[in-house]
């Protein structure tokens, strides 16, 4: 019996054994996957913003009773500030920009003396559509332009402006742009001994540098 005993014993170790050695491993549950990081939101164009601008400009003053007279191609240079609202991908707000114009001019012979555009005032809102780093926007505001007539007359001409454009940022607060604008204008002249309406639309298209705040 003991004999039996110690042989049956060993041979449940040996038997046993391997099942130790290469028995079934337990399985613990799956690891739960490291949570993916957020992903990086859309460029944000909303809050204050202002800039400088350089135009290349052109348009005509069309004066009743005197003609139609063609500008030569000028430029301008001038500043913007304005104020952005953004919602989804949509980007809205307002802006308002001066420019100091020259080389604007025609001759009026009939007048006598250079008669240039001095400088443009705009105020406009603006509509766009975010793709990230680039803003496309559509605009329409008010403009007024300072003239000079006959070398003397100082008139101011007011109307409409509308514009296309779009912005891009180079940095998270630093952006270029273009900027290509039509303004409708009409005034009278102040001269009480030579009064005489006229129209006088202005062309820009500006290259434009922005800080963003």
């Amino acid at each position: 019996m003991t004999r039996m005993t110690l042989i049956t014993t060993g041979a449940f170790l040996a038997f046993a054994g391997p099942l130790h050695a290469g028995g079934p491993t337990l399985i613990g549950p799956d690891p739960v996957p490291e949570a993916m990081p957020a992903a990086a939101s859309g460029v944000d164009w909303s809050g204050p913003y202002a800039g400088l601008s350089y135009s290349r400009t052109s348009g005509y003053m069309d004066m009743a009773g005197f003609g139609l007279f063609d500008y030569t191609d000028g430029r301008a240079t001038g500043g913007f500030l304005g104020y952005n609202l953004q919602r989804g991908k949509l980007v809205y707000g307002g802006e308002l920009s001066f420019a100091n114009v020259s080389g604007m001019v025609f001759r009026d012979v009939s007048l006598g003396g250079d008669d240039p555009v001095d400088s443009l005032l705009e105020l406009r809102g603006r509509v766009g559509y975010s793709l990230g780093s680039a803003l496309i926007y559509g605009a329409f505001g008010l403009a007024k332009g300072n003239y000079t007539l006959n070398g003397v007359d100082k008139p101011t001409a007011s109307g409409t402006s509308l514009g296309v454009g779009m912005d891009y940022k180079l940095t998270d607060q630093v952006f270029v742009g273009l900027d290509y604008t039509r303004r409708k204008m009409d005034g009278t002249n102040p001269n009480p001994g030579l009064p005489f309406t006229f129209d006088a639309p202005v062309n820009s298209l500006s290259l434009r540098l922005g800080l963003s705040f």
